[in-house]
């Protein structure tokens, strides 16, 4: 981890000296931003491939009522 915090903390540097930003803090929220789109776009990407190969369940009243069953067993379970 050592070394990526070297070339993040240039990076910083340079775009606070750049102008892109005005602080450390705005420019860490940048880059979270960025990886957070990042993260969502291969997401993206593997669920339009599985629709591609049919890998998918269709979003009807049984599967959403199943899926909030879920959810409330996992909220439940996690307290």
């Amino acid at each position: 981890m050592k070394t990526l915090a070297q070339p993040l903390d240039t990076f910083i540097d340079e775009q606070i000296k750049k102008g892109a930003v005005s602080s450390v803090v705005e420019a860490e929220q940048m880059l979270v931003s960025a990886l957070s789109e990042r993260v969502l776009d291969r997401k993206i990407s593997r669920a339009q491939e599985q629709v591609k190969n049919g890998q998918y369940y269709e979003a009807n009243d049984d599967f959403v009522n199943d899926l909030l069953f879920e959810a409330g067993n996992r909220i439940t379970t996690a307290n």
